[in-house]
């Protein structure tokens, strides 16, 4: 493998990180700017919009990494493969477009027809979204400097363009032509690496695999997205918002963490297929710890400083959104879990109609939980997210015992190395007590509880010789050295 997985995680990580700092501007901006029933019918529209964007992708993306790794050193086969599923891309997206006009001309108006008007330029932006060849052949650096750039402009483009309250029409153009300028430059840069091969097109070949990738990728539709969705139809919009907020900031933080679960998709996949089980279960348990290493103290951190952090990104109009956030944090930590079974044992290992059967019966238990919360009337965006909860844990707890039973091995998901991650992360609640009993100033309080917070977890693995942690000061040491030495 001449590309390394570290410099692929800190490429990605880069990306993750900007794709944090500039939302950090903008979201604050953004919120604290438009009308909060405005930004509630967005939010409402956007969240209708997305399922259908889900359809128009059909798979292709995780279908594509998947395959295309496997098949990456065979240039042909690539451009035979590329070929067909771009073919596909243009007919799905062109299909659902046409649904989806019908669908906003009958249930919507005014503002809302205008909205989904304008998020449709995402399905022609969606064609050219081939993203899957740039990550399957691990062209990170490319994908980092390139959304870099593009994210800037869309830094630049919400502070020149959205000035105004009743500015939702530009925010919803902003965001969908950022979109679009971000998939037609993957797409020139993919074709200068690979041409079209139209030989052998094969569409009914890959209808049925991606089919179900299409349902198994987008079982979250059963989770978080039907809880939004229920919330606009059985609420308001600006119920929707206080849903969205909380879960965008947490996804949003998570970014960088899942980062390492991005890059490892096209790496396990490769393991799995021309290496030993053992040579895949230490790269996976590896991945695990890096993982949790990083998710754990950072939603237990934003955990208790929930307050703050709604203060700081929304203002006072949206504080109903702590305790939201903080259900958030924890369902959080229990989705990257899930993601983890998911997304580096179950699919690498060809177990996509148990992903099926397992993820659908516990969306549909999410379905079931959110409609008796309708009809007793406590239909809440905390409520919401704790059913959501629900059904994660218990989807975790049955792929634990599928894959110990069948695939008769057992991830260290639950090693000691990683209660170590959680306990610590736990102890962070205490702390950020003790420091507000002090009753400090706002800006001190927040300081204080992260420098004890970040010290203490340091500190404890440092002693206990973590090697993520060592590993993360080896790194820092060598590249001091390094500066170190070209300055003397």
């Amino acid at each position: 493998m001449k590309k390394s997985l570290f410099k692929n995680t800190i490429y990605k990580s880069i990306l993750s990180f900007v794709n944090i700092v500039v939302p950090l501007f903008v979201g604050p901006y953004v919120v604290r700017l438009l009308d909060v029933k405005l930004y509630g019918i967005y939010n409402t529209v956007y969240a209708d919009f997305q399922i259908f964007l889900i359809f128009a992708s059909f798979g292709l993306y995780t279908y594509g990494i998947r395959e295309i790794s496997k098949i990456r050193n065979d240039k042909e086969k690539v451009s035979h493969l590329f070929t067909n599923l771009f073919l596909i891309s243009i007919l799905s997206n062109l299909l659902v477009c046409i649904v989806y006009f019908i669908y906003s001309y009958f249930i919507s108006s005014g503002v809302a027809f205008l909205l989904y008007s304008i998020l449709s330029i995402q399905f022609l932006g969606n064609i050219f979204y081939i993203e899957f060849v740039n990550e399957a052949l691990e062209n990170y650096k490319f994908i980092t400097v390139k959304t870099v750039i593009v994210k800037i402009l869309y830094l630049i483009s919400i502070f020149m363009f959205l000035k105004h309250p009743n500015d939702i029409a530009i925010y919803a153009l902003i965001i969908s032509l950022v979109n679009f300028t971000n998939n037609i430059i993957s797409f020139i840069y993919a074709k200068k690496h690979i041409k079209f091969n139209f030989k052998h097109i094969k569409f009914k070949k890959y209808i049925k695999p991606l089919t179900m990738i299409l349902i198994i990728t987008n079982i979250d539709l059963l989770y978080s997205q039907l809880d939004r969705v229920m919330l606009g139809k059985f609420v308001n919009g600006v119920a929707v918002s206080m849903y969205y907020i909380p879960y965008y900031i947490v996804s949003t933080l998570a970014a960088v963490p899942y980062s390492i679960i991005n890059v490892s998709i096209p790496r396990l996949s490769y393991l799995v297929a021309n290496e030993s089980k053992e040579v895949y279960k230490n790269s996976l348990n590896k991945i695990i710890s890096s993982l949790l290493f990083v998710i754990i103290p950072m939603c237990f951190g934003v955990l208790v400083l929930s307050y703050e952090v709604i203060y700081l990104y929304a203002g006072d109009k949206y504080i109903g959104c702590v305790i939201p956030l903080i259900v958030a944090c924890i369902t959080r930590i229990i989705i990257s879990v899930e993601s983890v079974f998911t997304n580096l044992i179950m699919y690498p290992n060809n177990q996509e109609k148990k992903i099926l059967t397992y993820s659908l019966s516990c969306g549909i238990l999410n379905l079931i939980l959110n409609a008796i919360l309708v009809y007793l009337k406590v239909f809440t965006p905390m409520t919401a997210m704790v059913t959501t909860l629900i059904a994660e844990v218990i989807l975790i707890f049955v792929y634990s015992v599928y894959v110990t039973k069948k695939l008769k091995f057992k991830p260290d998901i639950f090693s000691k190395q990683n209660l170590t991650y959680l306990l610590l992360g736990i102890l962070f609640i205490p702390i950020s007590l003790i420091v507000r009993l002090l009753n400090l100033n706002f800006y001190f309080n927040i300081a204080i509880i992260i420098i004890l917070c970040v010290a203490l977890y340091g500190t404890i693995l440092l002693i206990k010789k973590d090697e993520n942690i060592i590993l993360i000061k080896n790194k820092i040491l060598s590249t001091l050295k390094l500066k170190f030495v070209k300055e003397g």
